[in-house]
């Protein structure tokens, strides 16, 4: 018996890999699905709009760091089994926290503006201007 037990502690590594692997696998698939998005280049700017639908302001995250901008959203905290009205007996919509990232090169970070209403997260990244004043086509 003691033997049976032991022989299964060597599958609990993999196991446990398989799941974190799996559970972030779920994650990004999710947050594609989830928060869909749109990126348009101006000539001036990128603007970056995402869907968002029941989401407060306070739980969503914009970053802007070494070229990558990072869109975080957590809905809810799920430990709750009662409500105003009493006991859940049935939990449909779930609880989670959804990650975009996007590469963005030549961007002024101290202009960005995040904008949140109606359930629809809009941020525009200025574009670095190019100082082509001097430049001269070669015909």
């Amino acid at each position: 018996m003691r033997q049976h037990l032991f022989s299964h502690l060597d599958d609990l590594g993999p196991v446990a890999l398989l799941k974190r692997a799996h559970h972030e696998a779920q994650a990004v698939l999710t947050a594609h699905l989830v928060m869909k998005t749109d990126v348009v280049e101006h000539d001036d700017d990128y603007t970056v709009t995402a869907e968002l639908p029941g989401f407060d302001k306070d739980a969503i995250t914009v970053k802007y760091t070494d070229d990558w901008l990072t869109l975080s959203a957590d809905q809810g905290n799920g430990a709750s089994q009662r409500d105003d009205d009493g006991r859940v007996l049935r939990r449909e919509r779930q609880t989670n926290t959804l990650t975009r990232r996007f590469y963005f090169k030549n961007v002024v970070s101290q202009q960005i503006q995040a904008h949140y209403h109606d359930g629809l997260l809009t941020v525009t990244l200025p574009k670095k201007v190019t100082d082509d004043a001097g430049k001269i086509d070669v015909q």
